[in-house]
């Protein structure tokens, strides 16, 4: 199933600058919807460059949701009418404003100006504790993972600037094994608490009839929600830059999703991809969504061997 979609991806796209090394795929079918009894139940997939890092754009945001949540959950940060309406934009309308208010509140670091070595190393470790959390779940996935930096519309200055630059090249990286992971998480219940990935849940879920489509901050048009059949439920996250001033965090289209489909069917997607003309393409992402819904609709859970004790 897999292989016939990476083949058939290519093949559509390769004209367009869609490449294998440019390319990777996390997919995850069920023969069912994913529900909170499907925790700790083993789950098989497919990966194309699934454990390959990329610069992930507003995918991360999927992750600091989950900070936040962890963060709520032990005391360290309340709840209060900016955190609620930040989450809400950071995933709802991908807000980078959002999103680097909810970076300093569960990291206790703010940005931009210079500091001096010894409080700039302070910093550093506070701003570390987001990687050290995902880590600390014990995940195989999560061990290469960076999810330290703000999301910029350009440039960085000050000590985001000196941050990013640590190291080599210190921006966020994440792969679709990971970020699949996470949803899974998010969708079993299985992350922070049952309660708290319900609000995560939530908060994903993205409406795809044309009222909201058409919102130029939907998510949808350009993205997997463009390629759903009519009846489909998502909940998503997706990212994309086109030229930022750096060359490491420029030309991404992504998109992470989960997907209910009206037969019952259901499955985890991720899709990442770099380069100019892949990202200024608004038909890669629907299409192989839309080649994943077959897909799924011919998938059939394996049986267990008859011999098997149930």
């Amino acid at each position: 199933m897999g292989d016939e979609l990476v083949a058939w991806a290519l093949d559509r796209f390769g004209g367009c600058g869609l490449k294998e090394e440019n390319l990777a795929i996390t997919l995850l079918p069920f023969a069912a919807r994913l529900t909170p009894a499907c925790a700790g139940q083993d789950v098989q997939g497919y990966g194309h460059n699934g454990g390959r890092s990329f610069y992930p754009c507003s995918v991360v945001k999927l992750f600091y949701l989950a900070a936040a949540e962890a963060r709520l959950e032990e005391g360290t940060v309340q709840m209060h009418g900016e955190l609620e309406r930040a989450m809400r934009d950071m995933i709802l309308w991908s807000s980078n404003t959002g999103t680097n208010y909810i970076v300093d509140l569960v990291t206790g670091t703010t940005g931009d100006t210079l500091l001096d070595d010894a409080e700039m190393r302070d910093w550093i470790d506070k701003r570390l504790w987001v990687n050290r959390y995902f880590r600390s779940l014990g995940w195989a996935e999560f061990e290469n993972l960076n999810v330290c930096q703000k999301l910029m519309d350009d440039q960085r200055y000050g000590r985001e600037s000196i941050f990013v630059q640590w190291g080599g090249n210190n921006h966020n990286r994440l792969t679709t094994d990971a970020t699949t992971r996470l949803l899974y998480a998010i969708l079993t219940g299985s992350i922070v608490t049952p309660t708290r990935s319900r609000h995560m849940r939530d908060l994903l879920e993205r409406p795809t009839d044309p009222a909201f489509a058409c919102h130029p901050q939907a998510q949808i048009e350009g993205y997997f929600g463009a390629g759903l059949p009519d009846g489909a439920r998502l909940w998503s996250k997706c990212g994309r830059t086109l030229w930022t001033g750096d060359e490491n965090a420029s030309y991404r289209r992504h998109d992470a999703a989960y997907v209910e489909l009206p037969s019952g069917k259901s499955f985890i997607l991720a899709v990442f991809t770099e380069g100019k003309e892949v990202s200024e393409n608004a038909e890669i992402l629907p299409a192989i969504a839309e080649k994943v819904c077959s897909l799924t609709q011919q998938f059939r859970a394996a049986q267990p061997a008859a011999d098997m004790q149930i």
